[in-house]
């Protein structure tokens, strides 16, 4: 067993999850029109569709990739509703909220990075988003030196006015 781990790479794990995914999506697909998906099927197949999507596409964020996949499956589900007459809306909240308990834990994880690169620091302060393509004029501009510091990676907001006074 050790033998085998030792020749396996990410990114053929990736590779294999690419495939893995598109698989299930087809699947996820037919059952949607021919309308013979369950709600536990439905739910199993988003969770292994969202895992594997995630395991695939690693330099994607995250949310970008649930949230996509909620649209997905919302799209389908009316398309379904569409061909059949009739929306399902369990299976429609079941595939969502599996998509949440997909999405609490990542979370949960980037909140315990969080605290240990910074325990005091506000969270609004560590979002590494606090600053926009087009300028300070659309986003809020930060109210602390710390945030700023964050923002052009200097640990020390304060080392400039150092360096000057001397």
């Amino acid at each position: 067993m050790d033998a085998l781990l030792s020749r396996i790479t990410p990114g053929q794990v990736a590779r294999a999850a690419k495939i893995g995914a598109l698989l299930i999506a087809f699947a996820l697909t037919s059952g949607y029109v021919t309308d013979h998906l369950t709600i536990e099927l439905a739910g199993v197949g988003s969770f292994f569709l969202a895992v594997l999507l995630l395991l695939a596409f690693p330099g994607q964020r995250s949310s970008e990739l649930l949230g996509a996949l909620a649209i997905w499956l919302t799209y389908a589900e009316f398309m379904a509703a569409i061909q059949s007459g009739h929306f399902s809306l369990w299976r429609w909240a079941v595939v969502l909220a599996t998509l949440s308990l997909v999405i609490v834990p990542i979370k949960v994880q980037h909140l315990r990075q969080l605290a240990r690169t910074n325990p005091y620091q506000p969270i609004r302060e560590l979002d590494r988003r606090l600053w926009s393509a087009a300028g300070r004029e659309a986003a809020p501009a930060p109210y602390v030196p710390a945030a700023l510091a964050a923002i052009s990676f200097d640990p020390d907001p304060d080392a400039d006015r150092a360096k000057a006074g001397a």
